[in-house]
């Protein structure tokens, strides 16, 4: 009768299964290249105030090119590899009043917590070039940056606050490397760059000595296209690059929801840091600058939401072992939901 009652009831053996790891927050980084017109500069500086102002909520990583710290009439003092002295991509810094206001703010920012990166001196495609006119490029950077001043004639109240060797970021132009680039970056004593690209839910991994934080492949929201996480390629993908108004506000609605979807997505899977990349041009009527604003509105600040510098990230990720970073990256932790986001009132601010 014993046998008959076990087989029966047969014995239920529970097992319980721990997590790799505790859940990690969610890190977003948000940056900025070129950074030349003096009134986003303003722009930002007041957005980022007004978003702080109950506590750090969002700080910026600036990814300056290096003709913003020369005056047009200063710029015999550049020369970039296998190009005519002088000569740039992109436009100069303007007058010498210009680079000291721009010097202002960029020290402003920088002292509320804000980073300073570097995007290379004159937009150039680096697709070719070797390690040596990388180290060319970065040693031209420094020298600007820590020279300022004295290259554009202005009192030594005028310089940055910080020196060249403080600036441990990168963003290639065109988002275009060589071979040599990583080379020259970890000689130079940089710490990260940012010019790759990857999926959505990746997370970081050192390569060469140096981190690779990539800009994401999104699908547009409620849409068959892909674009990359920064507002030059929303624009040509929705747009072809060209403005017209009558389309501005349905592409403004769409970055947005993107954004979310993105958000949505890292923060209830493997919690992958969100990378995203705009400029200081006012693109499609300005209107993907109103899209970033509303999503950092709607996103900074959330319950284990970090919205923090490319620098902050680093060390974050040099604090881990590589058994967390791995579980990190197969999500092998507690998982959360997702917060409840309404998007209707978004720019009603």
């Amino acid at each position: 009768m014993k046998k008959l009652l076990l087989s029966l009831f047969p014995v239920v053996v529970f097992s319980i299964s721990s997590a790799a790891a505790d859940r990690p927050p969610q890190f977003i980084a948000v940056a900025f290249d070129n950074c030349t017109e003096l009134s986003r500069w303003q722009e930002l500086s007041d957005f980022a105030k007004e978003m702080n102002q109950g506590g750090d909520k969002i700080h910026f990583t600036f990814f300056v090119s290096g003709i913003n710290y020369i005056a047009n009439d200063k710029r015999g003092i550049y020369q970039a590899p296998h190009q005519n002295r002088g000569y740039s991509m992109i436009n100069f810094g303007g007058t010498a009043e210009e680079i000291e206001r721009r010097v202002a703010f960029m020290n402003a920012m920088h002292a509320a917590g804000h980073e300073i990166g570097s995007h290379a001196v004159g937009h150039f495609d680096g697709r070719y070039w070797s390690a040596a006119d990388w180290l060319q490029e970065f040693k031209i950077y420094a020298g600007l940056v820590d020279e300022v001043a004295n290259n554009n004639g202005l009192p030594e109240t005028a310089k940055l606050d910080f020196p060249a060797s403080s600036i441990v970021g990168f963003r290639a132009p065109y988002l275009s490397t060589s071979p040599g680039l990583y080379f020259a970056l970890k000689n130079a004593g940089f710490r990260y760059d940012t010019s790759g690209t990857s999926e959505s839910n990746v997370w970081p991994e050192k390569k060469d000595g140096i981190w690779r934080f990539n800009l994401a492949g999104l699908r547009l929201h409620r849409s068959k296209k892909s674009t990359l996480s920064m507002d030059y390629n929303f624009f040509v993908t929705q747009s072809f690059g060209l403005d017209n108004s009558s389309t501005r506000t349905a592409h403004r609605d769409e970055m947005l929801e993107t954004y979310v979807d993105y958000f949505k997505a890292n923060y209830s899977g493997n919690r992958a840091p969100i990378h995203i990349g705009h400029h200081f041009f006012g693109y499609h009527g300005g209107v993907y600058n109103d899209a970033l604003k509303a999503f950092v509105r709607k996103v900074c600040g959330l319950a284990e939401v970090r919205c923090v510098t490319y620098s902050k990230l680093v060390d974050f990720m040099e604090g881990l072992s590589p058994e967390t970073v791995q579980a990190y990256r197969s999500g092998d932790f507690p998982h959360a939901q997702s917060p409840t986001i309404d998007s209707a009132n978004a720019f009603s601010n």
